[in-house]
C-alpha cells in the first residue's frame, strides 16, 4: 500500500469529518458515507481496500494541517 500523506487545512478536515468523507492511501480519491474511525473501506476509483477515515488517518499520522494555499 502507498504511504500516501494528506496535507489538508483545519477547516478542510473538520468539513471531512462532518461530511463523513474518507481518503484513500492508495490513490487518494475522496469516498463519501466514510465513518470517521473507518478502516479499509473499498475505493470507488482504484477498488483498492484503502479508504481511512478522517479521524483515523489523524491518528495514524497521514494527516498534516497546513494553512490556505499551502497544500
Amino acid at each position: 500500500m502507498a504511504k500516501r500523506m494528506f496535507s489538508i487545512t483545519e477547516e478542510q478536515y473538520r468539513e471531512y469529518d462532518d461530511l463523513m468523507i474518507g481518503l484513500c492511501l492508495y490513490c487518494g480519491a475522496e469516498r463519501e458515507c466514510t465513518e470517521p474511525d473507518a478502516e479499509r473501506y473499498p475505493c470507488e476509483e482504484c477498488s483498492k481496500r484503502a479508504v481511512y477515515g478522517t479521524q483515523q488517518l489523524l491518528i495514524m499520522g497521514r494527516i498534516t494541517f497546513c494553512e490556505d494555499g499551502d497544500n
